[in-house]
């Protein structure tokens, strides 16, 4: 009964320390989004990109407008409402997106320096 005894205590120490592994099928993409700064991915900082760029080039549009008639007080106040929007956005994307996009370039030029191209072999 003893003998018994230490092979079972044995058995279930093992058992215990089977079941404290790390599983390690998650991805880099499951560890990114769980992270808990992870706002946005990839596509929609582009999406932020092209939406300001998309604000700035209506703006251009309506300064073009003030200059041929620089009394008209709503085209100066939709510039001023885009110039802000802009800047708001421009801050979410340099808060939020710049560093990730960033890292990406960064992982994708580590990534070509290991498979031996660079600028000069292209």
């Amino acid at each position: 009964m003893k003998n018994f005894t230490m092979i079972l205590s044995f058995f279930l120490c093992f058992t215990l320390v089977a079941d404290d592994h790390i599983d390690k099928k998650k991805t880099m993409k499951d560890e990114f989004m769980n992270n808990p700064n992870y706002l946005m991915d990839f596509k929609t900082c582009k999406e932020i990109k092209d939406g300001i760029f998309g604000m700035l080039s209506l703006g251009d549009s309506v300064w073009k407008e003030i200059e041929l008639n620089p009394e008209n007080e709503e085209k100066w106040l939709e510039v001023s409402v885009l110039a802000d929007m802009a800047a708001n956005y421009s801050t979410v994307y340099n808060v939020w997106c710049k560093d990730m996009i960033n890292h990406r370039m960064k992982m994708r030029r580590m990534s070509e320096k290991k498979n031996g191209k660079t600028k000069k072999d292209n």
